[in-house]
Parts: structure tokens; C-alpha cells; sequence
């Protein structure tokens, strides 16, 4: 912030140094996430109601009941999903926040409590993803028209979200980091705990913007890095780019034709 004025991130030309090194920071973090879930990765963990899960060995490895260690090993290895996924995309937002927490008070958490806040909201999503895996066992467990037919829903429910206001409503706000900062950064300067709560927001609005995309996710391989990739491309796309705004009607089209083909020929996929 120079003269009261709170600055968009801008061109890097503009960043500071401070800046630049947490940017990479962030995106070391990505990377260092990439490499674990590549390395946590289990077979079963790769496919998904679209990509053949349960066709030979009788579902997602992950989600097998085992007790306390399964969930919770799940919840680990979602949370590092979510970090590899989603931190180059928050790039901007913790660059501007940074700006205004420059000069705060000592213990206002600063930018490890804006990203401990908005991966702590991706942790809570993981729990009611780890049920809808479950879920998806059972429906495996079915045969794999069922499955197809199972999974085609998801992509057509994640098609029609495309189209909805909400997610125009929480994309703008993910898209707009200065206006989140002018608007809640206050609370990030005067509270010992305002930093993690502006995260627990701005993750709030990121999970509202692209829980569709990671039920698609779910249905063709939660952990398959091809998907992951694809999918954190879209999500870091439509956030930072500036026509990205575009990028979910063309994407929701994309999702209601394949969900509407496979809804009434699952046979493609069951006899490929």
C-alpha cells in the first residue's frame, strides 16, 4: 500500500522483492504438493466412476472401510490435493493482502494465516467428499453401466452450475482480490485472528466457485494427476485471467454435452 492506496498486483514489474518471494513461495508449496500426491497416489485412487473404479478390484481403494486411519489418511492426502491445486490460483489475492498487512501490528498472522485460513475450508469440503466417495463404492459396486450413468449426472449437474449466479457470484469475488481486501482487510489488521478469517472467507467463495469441478473430479479420478491438472488449469484460468469469466459457460456447454451423451449412451464408455 503506497499513500493510503491499496494496488493491484499488476505486472510483476511492479512487485516488490518481499512480493515476488512469497509468490514463490506459494507456488514452491504447489509444487512440493504435486510431488506428494504423486507420491501418496494409490491405483485405486486413479479412476473413478468414469474411468472404470470397481471394475476389477471392487471400488476406491481410499475410501474401503478401514476404520479412523482410512479417513483420516484421505483428509491428509486431500488437503495436500487441494494445496497443489489451488495456491498458484490465490497468488494474487495473498500478494494484495500481503500489501495491506505490511506495517500491521505484530500477530496479525500475516500471509500464513491467509493460506492456513483457505486450505483449513478446502480440509471441511474434504470431509463431505470423502461420503460422496463412499457413495460412489456403492454405486461402482452396481456395475459399470450404473456407473457411467451415475457419473454422467455428476457432469451434468456440474454443467448446469456453470450456468447458475452463484457461480457467477463467487467467481467475481475470487477474481477480485483487491475488492475482498478493501472489504475485509480491516478485520485483517486490527485482530490477532483476522488474517485466517479473511482466508476462511476467500476459500469460502473459491470452495462456492469450484465445488462442481472437484465432484467431477471425484467421478473420473480423485487423484489421477492427468485430472488434477486439467482441472487446477480451468480453476487457476477462469480466476486470473482476464477473460476467464468466459471460461465457465464454455466449460458448462462442454459438461452438459457429455453428461447428456453418456446419460443416454452409457454404452460408450461400458463397451470402451
Amino acid at each position: 500500500m503506497t499513500g493510503g492506496v491499496l494496488r493491484a498486483p499488476g505486472s510483476l514489474r511492479t512487485w516488490t522483492w518481499v512480493e515476488a518471494a512469497l509468490a514463490l513461495v506459494l507456488l514452491v508449496l504447489a509444487g512440493l504438493a504435486w510431488w506428494l500426491t504423486a507420491s501418496m497416489s494409490m491405483p485405486g485412487m486413479r479412476t473413478g466412476l468414469l474411468t472404470g473404479a470397481g471394475a476389477t478390484d471392487g471400488g476406491m481403494a481410499m475410501t474401503a472401510p478401514g476404520g479412523h486411519a482410512a479417513f483420516w489418511l484421505f483428509l491428509v492426502m486431500w488437503v495436500v490435493m487441494m494445496a497443489a491445486m489451488m495456491l498458484p490460483a490465490v497468488v494474487p489475492f495473498t500478494v494484495t493482502m500481503s500489501r495491506l498487512l505490511r506495517g500491521a501490528a505484530p500477530g496479525h498472522g500475516g500471509p500464513a494465516a491467509l493460506t492456513a485460513g483457505y486450505l483449513v475450508v478446502w480440509g471441511l469440503l474434504g470431509l463431505l467428499a470423502y461420503l460422496v466417495l463412499r457413495w460412489f463404492d456403492s454405486v461402482a459396486a452396481g456395475g459399470t453401466t450404473t456407473a457411467v450413468r451415475a457419473g454422467a449426472a455428476v457432469l451434468f449437474v456440474a454443467g448446469v452450475f456453470q450456468f447458475t449466479p452463484l457461480k457467477r457470484w463467487c467467481l467475481v469475488h475470487c477474481r477480485s482480490p483487491v475488492a475482498q481486501v478493501l472489504r475485509h482487510g480491516a478485520r485483517a489488521r486490527k485482530s490477532r485472528w483476522g488474517a485466517l478469517a479473511v482466508g476462511v472467507r476467500h476459500g469460502g467463495y473459491c470452495v462456492g466457485c469450484c465445488w462442481a469441478l472437484m465432484a467431477v473430479l471425484l467421478a473420473v479420478g480423485v487423484m489421477n494427476l492427468a485430472w488434477m491438472a486439467a482441472v487446477a488449469a480451468v480453476i487457476t484460468v477462469e480466476k486470473t485471467l482476464p477473460q476467464g469469466e468466459l471460461i465457465p459457460r464454455v466449460l458448462g456447454g462442454v459438461l452438459l454435452l457429455a453428461g447428456g451423451v453418456l446419460l443416454a449412451l452409457p454404452g460408450v464408455l461400458v463397451s470402451g
